[in-house]
């Protein structure tokens, strides 16, 4: 009886490249008042950085190069920050009393949608040192895990591998409780950075929203 382990199965493009875009296209539609630069400025440097990658692995994530590597990581890394800009903008808006309150509610849901987008983009970059290093069974096991989900624990799932949407998932059970679920996160790295996320959706719910809708009251 062969003993052979099947082979994981390559990550589709779509789901990744269809969350950039919708994370680009929540940035376009941002108040002016949180932006610290024209509502063009983001969308187009993540399309470019996008392209080449599309360009590269259009259908599945089977090749990686070291150019590619840092493009999507610097790709996660601009919507993360670009992110967590509006949220210090949003936060300034209110405490000196300018802000409208509708639109800093409206402000508050791109802001929260965009952080879960950009935080599992994270998650998937950071996590084993990436999709296509995932999908290697050798680096796979020797690979120190940021993150262990519970089909890892099952010998009938060995070649299970996590997919974006499984990392979307973390990040917004991390938002919504503020705090790991089913997948627990197992490096110090993975622990700060969930860390920052929640403290960021507890300012956003504690903060923000509250705030705003005393203004419309």
């Amino acid at each position: 009886m062969s003993t052979t382990t099947a082979r994981p199965q390559h990550e589709h493009r779509v789901p990744v490249a269809i969350a950039v875009l919708v994370n680009l296209a929540l940035s376009l539609l941002l108040p002016n008042q949180v932006l610290l630069f024209p509502s063009w400025v983001i969308p187009s440097i993540g399309v470019l950085l996008l392209i080449p990658l599309v360009v590269f692995n259009p259908r599945r994530l089977t090749r990686e190069t070291t150019w590619s590597r840092w493009l999507s990581f610097s790709l996660a890394i601009l919507l993360t920050v670009a992110n967590q800009l509006t949220v210090v903008r949003t936060i300034v808006e209110l405490l000196t009393g300018h802000a409208n309150g509708g639109a800093v509610l409206l402000t508050a849901l791109q802001v929260w949608v965009s952080s879960v987008i950009a935080f599992g983009l994270v998650y998937w970059e950071l996590d084993r040192g990436g999709p296509v290093a995932r999908r290697r069974p050798e680096l796979f096991t020797s690979a120190e895990a940021d993150f262990q989900f519970p089909q890892e624990t099952d010998a009938k799932t060995a070649a299970w591998r996590p997919v974006y949407l499984d990392y979307l998932y973390v990040a917004l059970t991390n938002m919504m409780a503020f705090s790991p679920t089913d997948t627990m996160p197992m490096t110090v790295r993975a622990k700060m950075i969930m860390a920052y996320q929640s403290l960021g959706g507890f300012i956003l719910l504690a903060l923000v929203i509250s705030r705003a809708v005393n203004i419309i009251s």
